[in-house]
């Protein structure tokens, strides 16, 4: 559950610095979410580490660091595939309109939620 919400709080800022980003900035879509899901995932570090798996004193903060980066930069180029697939190459906006982007990016969190979980519970922090 723990997981869940931290994923949750990750949403949010994705999306909210990606709308952000899109149209107030007026920043293409890619660029635009290649930097809110890098700032996402610093946030996801951090809350994971400290609540979720509460490693905060663990001692293996360097460690930990490196394979969080690991993990999260195989679903950082899985995201930012599944997003541009997505986005330029499907008819999304004859379906969704401005919006194409928004689902591009939920199907895209959704795919590499499970992987970052399992990645993190069993090799990043584990016991």
């Amino acid at each position: 559950i723990k997981f869940c919400v931290v994923g949750i709080s990750g949403a949010i800022v994705d999306f909210g610095i990606y709308t952000l980003l899109t149209r107030v900035g007026h920043l293409e879509k890619v660029t635009a979410t290649a930097i809110s899901v890098f700032l996402a995932i610093i946030n996801n570090f951090f809350w994971n580490k400290y609540w979720t798996f509460k490693k905060g004193k663990s001692g293996k903060g360097y460690k930990e660091s490196f394979k969080f980066f690991v993990v999260s930069t195989i679903n950082y180029f899985i995201h930012l595939g599944i997003f541009y697939l997505l986005v330029y190459k499907t008819p999304l906006e004859q379906i969704f309109g401005n919006y194409e982007d928004y689902f591009a990016k939920a199907v895209a969190v959704a795919v590499v939620m499970i992987s970052n979980y399992f990645g993190n519970k069993f090799w990043t922090f584990r016991e």
